[in-house]
């Protein structure tokens, strides 16, 4: 009995061991924790094309945030990660870079970013507003061509800063006839799955606590798909 009760802690560990994992994206989880961020993930390299005149780096600006805001590409080949909404707008990042062109970015915090970004997921909430936004470089400021922000919230009724944003593209909006303003402005209120491309938009840290809970965001969005009757219908049909 005595020698039973001295290995019980380390049978105790070997199970906790067993039921956790540490995937390549360096976040610990139990392995079947729904939600959880992905191991094992890719990061494929963005399709881009120039899109009305305007080149995939736009007008200005950091350049290599905007590439990465104009990628057009379908996920790993159509395939995402699902991952809880709340497991996104935790994501850790470097608090040194706000407004910081990449370019300027040191070498620990292009790799702590690198561990997440440029990763296809999907993620479920609520929108809590829709706005079509003003010119800026990523779309060589064309008045026609504007971003749209989107405002993922956990729970129906969440304010904005708790939010995840998420953008619609006019490069992948080209492509989708079905996001008209009135259709995009329509799913406020409404509980959606997004599907797109994670990235650390860097411009905004005075916005944190206020119009959003955290710099990462799905920028672009390539999929909305909306809750109806309990099933997932794509915004494009």
């Amino acid at each position: 009995m005595k020698r039973l009760r001295a290995l019980l802690p380390v049978l105790l560990l070997a199970v906790l061991i067993a039921g956790c994992s540490i995937d390549t994206s360096g976040v610990y989880g139990p392995t079947s924790a729904p939600g959880s961020f992905p191991g094992n993930d890719a990061h494929p390299q963005p399709h881009t094309v120039t899109f009305q005149g305007c080149p995939a780096g736009g007008d200005g600006g950091d350049t290599i945030l905007n590439t990465l805001k104009n990628r057009i590409d379908d996920g790993e080949n159509g395939a995402y990660h699902d991952v809880s909404l709340d497991t996104l707008i935790n994501l850790s990042y470097p608090q040194d870079i706000g407004r910081t062109q990449r370019k300027n970015w040191s070498q620990n915090d292009i790799s702590q970013v690198d561990q997440y970004e440029g990763i296809a997921v999907r993620t479920v909430g609520y929108i809590a507003d829709v706005r079509h936004e003003g010119t800026e470089s990523t779309n060589c400021h064309s008045l026609d061509y504007r971003d749209y922000h989107v405002w993922l919230v956990p729970n129906q009724g969440d304010p904005k800063s708790k939010a995840l944003v998420v953008e619609v593209t006019p490069r992948v909006r080209d492509e989708r006839p079905g996001w008209s303003s009135s259709a995009l402005s329509s799913l406020t209120g409404q509980q959606v799955r997004i599907s797109g491309w994670l990235l650390l938009d860097q411009e905004h840290p005075e916005q944190l606590g206020q119009t959003r809970a955290t710099l990462w965001e799905i920028h672009p969005i390539i999929h909305i798909e909306v809750n109806q009757g309990g099933s997932w219908q794509s915004i494009d049909s």
